[in-house]
């Protein structure tokens, strides 16, 4: 067990850090005694820090080390040493260090390396742990044999920290965590919760991948019965593959020597059936030749002459009319340019005359305006200048006039601002006088007016304090009365007989805590059995509890029903198990059926929604399409627009045509006029020349307006096909949109309809099955319940008789024992000598209250005379402040007289100067009223002055442009301006054009005749041409028939040797044909031929036949072979497929399953085990909660009723409460205190004593439940807020807590406190013959002294 000895301290807090001071524990009481400040609070600080690491609180920044500045340094080293001895009693030394430095506005700590070494034995060497290597705030608990929560919390709790127990209920209970450890088992709890539920999920998956592999394990068996099969079909089917191909072969060589033999005879047959067509070809375009073409009876040398001659005369004609060609084109061309530059020119014409007419209109303007403006502004002006130079004069004197008004109107405003400045100057400052004495008038008021209200204030406490002589007189009485009281309470000497009855009780509490101590130890004599004897009652407790879950179950009714009868040898677990799987079947099957629907639920929603979206598809193209329609027929009917549009298009194409026709009757008729000089309609002359004229200028306008107008319908015909186009386009979408009105919506909205009953329908099924489905997992839950039910009460029946045979088995041990009293026995006898120490402790109490009582009644009447006293001092005071109130109000009065006159002093002034402020503002509102009207004046002037510029500018700007527009080109001295020459182009371009017409006309008749000469040519060379093929066609029929002849002879040849081999039977004969073929007769020839060919074909018959008959042949074979490679082939295929699906999809498939079947076994039984691991861990964790509850709340309540020495609370507990839910519930804490059987929390509802004491108590319980291997306890100023009763109690309770322990040899009680009295009542007991002082020395700095007790 672990045992503290020395602590060295060195440069913390108020200890040098030049020098060591060290501290020695003694066992098992160590007393530290010294005044408040002296360093007593920072040994417990320095314990905590070297056994947790952690510092105290409010220590950040460098506090817990000496101040450098007090130091004198700039840094400054602190260390702290503790020697102990660990739980197996080793001597061990832990070192720690740290170092601060001092920086000009800023310190800096530093914690520096610390070691922690095991000190050197008989047979173990000195061993040192750098805080680099290890973590020595782990390690310090660890060797010290208790958590870091109770170190922090229990044994070195810091004094401002003392009070935790009645903290708020989260900080509490975060102590009470930590002290319990009950964050990791909870953190185990949760692991092993996320475990499971890690485990269910992925157990879920192995069955799923489980089932996925049995059913990839029947698939294969499948399929590899399907591979054999296959592959024994296509053995079979190879083997008659080949038989049939030697049977091809066989068939293919005859064929392959009949067809030598036939290729020759048909190349033969081939030959005569070529010459002869080419002979009947040749034979009927000689005589079609010979019946269209003129025979020349000329020689062939002759007809070659003609037919050069010919050539060569179409030759020169071509070149001819090529020339002509090419100067019609160039004269058409010119003609054209021509009138392009007419119209162009007419456009100009008509441009320019519109300009000249601007022009004058402008020049018009102008003079107007310059007019009405040397009226309006009075300018000097000349009537001989032209117009340009008056308009530039004029403009010249609005530019001085403007000059001059901005002078003007600078120079006003400047001198108009000159005077306002001054006029406003008297006015400020009048203004300023004005505010000055109205200002000194205010302050007088308003300090008249806080005067009056301080005399008013003054005058109502004079009031209040009107001197009450009866008053006086009667507290005098009451004064001598309670005087005289007070002397006879003080006659009685209560205080002596409270003394010595007091003393009497004391004597025997303390008797009667020695007897319970005596008992106690007889206790802890019989709890070297303890283990045995608690196991006995939890195994009691188990039984009792498992008994009643048994008589639970077995009460239950739904079990009883599934009770196996007397003939049958199945459990109750087994006939549940086959109610569950015939539940289970039935529920497959409902699924199956609900599955069945679902999907045939959403094949018709999926028909239904594409039937929704195709009308809603449907329509908008429609409604697209009709849009579309009724924009293009501008809101009327498709066929009647079509029909209009074709209409109006032909009417304008008509009128192009009109307007075409024209163009040449108006130039002819204008050739006719100016040709005959008659009219060409009524072939009339004219009287005179005039009239002539004038018919002739309007065609000739007609002629030059009419391509003008042709352009025009040109465009309005394009825009008409475009149009007509469009609607040509929108033909088939017009057809759909009239069947869609007709029946196809119709038709859609039919089919949704059908759907949507159909949906109806299944919804209505599939909503039955699903109730189905969830009725039956209903009962198949409430079976798998009551199954698990029938499970626990199997197993509680086992558990019952296993702890039955274990609870026999202690009692046999205890019986061993020779124990005469039991635990319950002493503890009896301990709750009566409690009795009656409560009930001493009550008679104790009932003269402390005596006692009390009276002291109450002494500090009464001394209360009394006190508040007499004060009244009468009272009075007098009120009296002396009467006075001083009357002459406070009499200088107030006096100021305010002062404060009137000088206020009514400036107001008079302030009144006489009024009358200069208004006149002065008077004086500024008429000058800004005539300087804005002498502003205004000038600029409308200025206004009217550039109105007149800008418009006479802007007229002058637009006469330019339109001059330069009219005026001709640089070096253009022939006309007048543009106009005159334009007019004059046109003209000369009108003559040149009709020039250019008569060229072109002659032009044409010339090349009319030359073409008519050339075809005249053309036909007599196509004669001479005809005469010669015919000629050459008589030489090619006498070649022929020579061929033709030399041919039959070799077929004959061949027939005789064919018809010897198939045909020995039928000799036929052929002669007698060849004397005919030497007629020299195209026919007759003919005839014989045809004969020739019949007679002699019976060779090639019997080839053709017998070379179908071997054809039909290899054709069946071959029909026979494909159709059983292609079924061969397609049995390959599969056999393929199938080994690949074995080598891939499905390879190690049955070594697969068989690992996932064993996997799926090994999560289902791990998953159970953690299930058995997490509910034994949670019911080990409350059984040891509530069992170290028990133990801490019994404590608590021995050392409460031994150390308070109040009535008014009879105990005080630690209240335990869970919350949340299974693996994830926590406790909560609170402290109580019993009054009556009633339980009230603590917090808030005690006094400081009440709290400090209940706090300690607490500590010392928590300390000897939780620190079995270190008996150390640290108690910093426990007397604090106690009264001396409880302080003396609290001596003996801790004397009484040494004398139980003290056969501990690791209990050590380090006291630390600065009342001596406290120190002198536990030295009384005997446990420590010295104690250590702790002051300060000449240097302010903390020292320890040990002092022997006898001396202090």
């Amino acid at each position: 067990m672990s045992v503290i000895r020395k602590l060295l301290i060195q440069g913390v807090r108020s200890f040098d850090p030049q020098n060591q001071d060290i501290i020695e524990f003694y066992a098992p009481l160590t007393i530290i005694v010294g005044q408040n400040g002296c360093g007593k609070t920072t040994i417990i600080e320095c314990l905590k820090y070297i056994t947790t690491g952690e510092l105290p609180p409010n220590s950040k920044g460098g506090a817990f080390i000496h101040d450098p500045k007090l130091a004198g340094e700039t840094e400054v080293k602190a260390q702290v040493k503790l020697r102990f001895n660990n739980v197996s009693q080793r001597s061990m030394t832990c070192v720690r260090s740290m170092l601060l430095s001092q920086k000009k506005a800023t310190v800096t700590q530093k914690t520096l390396e610390g070691a922690l070494s095991f000190d050197a034995t008989a047979t173990e060497d000195k061993v040192s742990i750098s805080s680099r290597c290890a973590d020595l705030d782990a390690m310090l608990p660890e060797q010290l044999g208790v958590s870091k929560a109770v170190l922090e919390n229990v044994i070195f709790c810091h004094q401002e920290e003392s009070n935790w127990p009645l903290s708020e209920a989260s900080v509490l209970k975060k102590k009470f965590d930590e002290i319990f450890a009950a964050t990791r088992y909870t953190k185990a709890l949760e692991s092993i919760k996320t475990i499971r539920k890690g485990q269910v999920v992925e157990i879920r998956v192995q069955r799923g991948e489980l089932k996925h592999l049995e059913e990839k394990k029947t698939k294969s068996e499948r399929v590899r019965t399907e591979y054999e099969k296959s592959t024994v079909a296509i053995h079979e089917y190879k083997t008659r593959i080949d038989g049939i191909q030697r049977q091809e072969e066989q068939v293919a060589a005859q064929l392959d020597g009949l067809a030598v033999r036939l290729q020759e005879f048909m190349a033969l047959n081939t030959t005569v059936q070529g010459l002869k067509m080419s002979l009947d070809e040749k034979i009927a375009s000689y005589r079609e030749m010979e019946a269209n073409t003129r025979v020349l009876e000329v020689s062939d040398e002759e007809l070659q002459c003609m037919g050069a001659d010919i050539q060569r005369k179409i030759e020169s004609q071509g070149g001819d009319n090529q020339r002509r060609h090419m100067e019609r084109d160039k004269l058409q061309q010119q003609h054209s340019a021509a009138q392009r530059e007419i119209d162009d020119l007419l456009s100009e014409i008509g441009r320019l005359q519109a300009a000249r007419n601007s022009l004058e209109s402008l020049v018009a303007s102008r003079a107007a305006t310059i007019a009405e403006t040397i009226s309006s502004v009075s300018l000097s002006s000349s009537s001989s200048q032209d117009a340009d130079r008056q308009a530039e004069d004029c403009a010249a004197q609005i530019e001085m006039r403007l000059s001059h008004a901005e002078a003007e109107r600078v120079e006003t405003r400047r001198h108009a601002e000159a005077r306002e400045r001054e006029l406003q100057a008297e006015i400020n400052a009048v203004q300023s006088q004005i505010y000055d004495l109205n200002n000194v008038a205010t302050l007088s008021e308003k300090g008249i007016s806080f005067n009056l209200l301080e005399i008013r204030g003054m005058k109502e406490k004079h009031d209040a304090l009107q001197p009450d002589v009866a008053s006086i007189k009667r507290t005098e009485d009451e004064l001598v009365s309670e005087k005289s009281l007070l002397e006879t309470a003080q006659a009685q000497d209560s205080e002596r007989v409270y003394s010595e009855m007091a003393k009497q009780k004391r004597l025997e509490l303390v008797g009667l805590a020695d007897e319970i101590a005596r008992l106690n130890s007889e206790i802890a004599r019989n709890n070297l059995q303890a283990d045995t004897r608690a196991k006995l009652a939890l195994r009691r407790s188990e039984l009792e509890g498992k008994q009643a879950r048994r008589d639970e179950l077995a009460s239950n009714s739904e079990l009883a029903r599934y009770m196996p009868s007397s003939g049958q040898d199945q459990s109750r677990s087994a006939l549940i198990k086959g109610a569950v799987e015939a539940k289970k079947q039935e529920l497959a099957e409902w699924n199956v059926r609900c599955k069945d629907h679902s999907s045939e639920l959403a094949n018709k929603r999926m028909r239904l929604d594409m039937a929704i979206d195709a009308m809603s598809k449907k329509e908008g193209e429609m409604s697209a399409t009709e849009n579309e329609i009724y924009i293009e027929c501008s809101g009327g009917e498709y066929e009647e627009t079509v029909s209009a549009i074709q209409s109006e298009l032909q009417a304008v194409l008509e009128a192009a045509g009109h307007y075409k026709s024209a163009s040449s009757m108006y130039k002819a008729y204008i050739q006719k006029v100016e040709t005959d000089h008659t009219c060409p309609v009524c072939q009339r002359g004219w009287s005179n020349k005039a009239d002539e004229d004038k018919l002739v200028s309007k065609l000739k306008l007609d002629y030059t307006s009419a391509p003008t107008e042709l352009l025009q319908l040109d465009k309005e015909v394009k825009d008409y096909e475009k149009q007509l186009s469009k609607l040509h386009g929108l033909r088939s979408r017009a057809s759909d949109l009239e069947g869609w009105k007709a029946g196809g919506k119709k038709e859609l909205e039919d089919q949704i309809k059908e759907l949507a009953r159909s949906v109806q329908d299944l919804k209505v099924w599939a909503d039955d099955g699903e109730a189905g489905v969830a009725q039956l997992s209903s009962d198949l839950k409430a079976l798998t319940e009551l199954l698990a039910k029938s499970d626990e009460l199997e197993e509680l029946e086992k558990a019952c008789g296993a702890l039955a045979r274990q609870i026999e088995i202690h009692e046999h041990e205890l019986q061993a024992t020779g124990s005469i009293k039991t635990a319950d026995e002493l503890q009896r006898e301990i709750a009566a000598h409690q009795a009656q120490e409560s009930a001493v402790r009550r008679e104790l109490d009932r003269l402390g209250q005596e006692h009390i009582i009276k002291q109450k009644e002494l500090g009464f009447r001394q209360d009394n005379i006190r508040r007499l006293q004060e009244a009468l001092s009272e009075l007098s005071r009120q009296a002396d402040e009467r006075a001083a109130l009357l002459v406070r109000i009499a200088e107030l009065e006096r100021a305010n007289a002062g404060l009137e006159a000088e206020g009514q002093v400036a107001r008079e002034k302030a009144g006489a100067v009024g009358p200069q402020l208004q006149q002065g503002m008077q004086r500024l509102a008429d000058f800004r009223g005539e300087a804005r009207g002498q502003e205004s004046l000038i600029d409308q002037r200025v206004r009217d002055l550039t109105q007149c510029k800008d418009q006479l500018a802007m007229i002058s700007r637009e006469i330019s442009n339109a001059r330069a527009q009219l005026s001709c080109a640089a070096g253009e001295h022939r006309y007048a301006d543009r106009l005159e020459q334009a007019q004059a182009q046109k003209k000369e371009q009108q003559e040149r054009m009709l020039q250019l017409s008569a060229r072109l006309d002659a032009i044409v008749t010339e090349l009319r005749e030359s073409e008519r000469i050339a075809a005249q040519l053309v036909t007599t060379q196509r004669e001479i041409s005809d005469n010669v093929r015919l000629r050459a066609n008589r030489c090619d029929q006498e070649r022929l028939n020579a061929e033709l002849k030399d041919a039959l002879g070799k077929q004959a040849q061949l027939e005789s040797q064919l018809s010897q081999i198939y045909d020995d039977g039928d000799n036929d004969n052929d002669s007698g044909s060849d004397c005919e073929m030497m007629d020299g007769s195209p026919h007759k020839r003919r005839r014989d031929g045809s004969a020739a060919g019949s007679g002699r074909s019976r060779g090639g018959v019997q080839l053709q036949r017998r070379r179908d008959v071997l054809h039909g042949q290899l054709s069946r074979l071959a029909s026979e072979r494909a159709g059983l490679q292609g079924e061969t082939k397609q049995l390959e295929d599969q056999a393929r497929r199938l080994a690949h699906e074995l080598s891939t999809d499905y390879r190690d498939v049955e070594q697969l399953f068989v690992k996932q079947l064993v996997l799926c076994k090994t999560e289902e039984l791990a998953n159970e085990d953690l299930e058995t691991y997490g509910k034994a861990l949670d019911s080990a964790i409350m059984r040891y909660h509530s069992l170290k509850m028990q133990d801490i709340n019994k404590i608590i309540r021995e050392l409460w009723i031994n150390t308070y020495q109040g009535n008014d609370i009879d105990t005080i507990e630690i209240r335990s409460e869970m919350e949340g839910a299974r693996n994830s519930r926590s406790h909560n804490y609170r402290v109580v205190m019993i009054k009556g059987g009633h339980a009230i929390d603590m917090r808030g509802r005690c006094s400081a004593g009440q709290k400090v004491l209940a706090c300690l108590i607490i500590r010392l319980a928590l300390a000897e439940t939780f620190s079995v291997n270190c008996g150390i306890l640290a108690l910093d100023e426990p007397t604090t807020n106690l009264d001396q009763e409880n302080i003396d109690s609290l001596a003996r309770s801790l004397a009484r807590i040494i004398k139980s322990r003290q056969e501990q040899r690791n209990f050590q009680l380090i006291v630390i406190t600065h009342d001596e009295i406290f120190m002198q009542l536990l030295g009384k007991s005997e446990y420590a013959d010295y104690y250590w002082r702790v002051y300060k020395d000449e240097n302010q700095c903390s020292v320890f002294a040990r002092r022997p007790i006898a001396n202090s």
